[in-house]
């Protein structure tokens, strides 16, 4: 099962940033796929390093959400499995785990390859939004 960081990421203004993928029609989370044997919180570092250039600071010690399989705190405050078939109708499984940061330092610079655009919206904005997964709204109305 491949396993997926992403997050919701503020800025100073509460707004949280969205990304759209060269390869994707709607707003996105920020965030990819686990390296191996990588942890959840170096991979969500790793990723938003690599696509926007930014330093985070994970929010929230300790949730209400309690995951026996995480033991090491701040816990995600969403973790999800998806499955779907790939174009060829190969069965793909995903484990996503979804956190709650901060910008710490840097400027962003988008990672041209993987990236055509980003965006920082408000909470009300995000749930306004057609063209973004329901499970982001979903979650955002929790936050």
């Amino acid at each position: 099962m491949k396993k997926i960081v992403r997050t919701f990421l503020q800025n100073d203004e509460w707004k949280f940033l969205l990304v759209r993928h060269k390869w994707k029609d709607y707003w996105s989370l920020p965030g990819w796929h686990l390296k191996s044997k990588e942890s959840i919180y170096k991979g969500l570092k790793r990723e938003i390093k690599e696509e926007l250039n930014l330093e985070i600071e994970f929010l929230w010690e300790k949730l209400w959400l309690e995951l026996e399989h995480i033991t090491e705190f701040p816990q995600p405050i969403c973790t999800y499995k998806i499955i779907y078939n790939e174009f060829n109708w190969k069965e793909v499984k995903k484990l996503e785990y979804i956190f709650l940061t901060k910008i710490k330092s840097g400027k962003i610079k988008i990672q041209e390859e993987e990236i055509d655009e980003y965006d920082f919206f408000l909470k009300e904005e995000i749930l306004a939004i057609e063209a973004t997964h329901l499970q982001v709204k979903e979650i955002l109305k929790r936050i």
